[in-house]
């Protein structure tokens, strides 16, 4: 898969690749987070990607910060049917990610990915894990979540 170019908080312009794996890390580009500086390039609609090894630096940067990273236990899940190449992976990610807004997370790690076949059917399931950044050690409401994504940047916009 191509790199893509995105710009660091300083100007410069860096070269990830959108490689989605086990550990990769989803979150949402929200007013609220701009403090962090999260380095990370567009995936879907408000969601931004980070690789495994971004993913280590940013559980850093939001220690440093004195924010927190809050794992949820229940682990969301999708199967897609394998027939579109990278578009399959991607379709599941998207159903993940839609899963997580519902819930007013603001983040998401992939922790399973696996291609199988079923009667000779091939197939990809997809597990994850919502997560949540913000200032504070107690999680916030769904009330007080709900309204920071809708009034943060790309809240509105739908998950498909």
């Amino acid at each position: 898969m191509p790199a893509r170019v995105s710009c660091l908080p300083d100007g410069r312009r860096a070269s990830m690749a959108n490689q989605i794996q086990t550990g990769t890390i989803m979150v949402q580009q929200l007013a609220s987070l701009q403090p962090l500086a999260i380095e990370s390039e567009p995936y879907f609609a408000s969601w931004q990607s980070l690789g495994p090894v971004a993913s280590s630096d940013l559980d850093r940067k939001i220690r440093t910060a004195g924010w927190k990273l809050f794992f949820m236990a229940e682990e969301l899940r999708a199967v897609v049917p394998a027939w579109g190449g990278q578009r399959t992976l991607r379709r599941g990610v998207k159903r993940l990610l839609a899963q997580t807004r519902a819930q007013h997370f603001n983040c998401m790690e992939l922790t399973h990915i696996l291609r199988q076949r079923f009667l000779g059917i091939p197939y990809v399931s997809i597990a994850a894990h919502s997560r949540h950044i913000q200032p504070g050690s107690h999680i916030e409401s769904v009330e007080q979540r709900k309204q920071d994504v809708v009034g943060g940047t790309g809240g509105s916009k739908p998950v498909n």
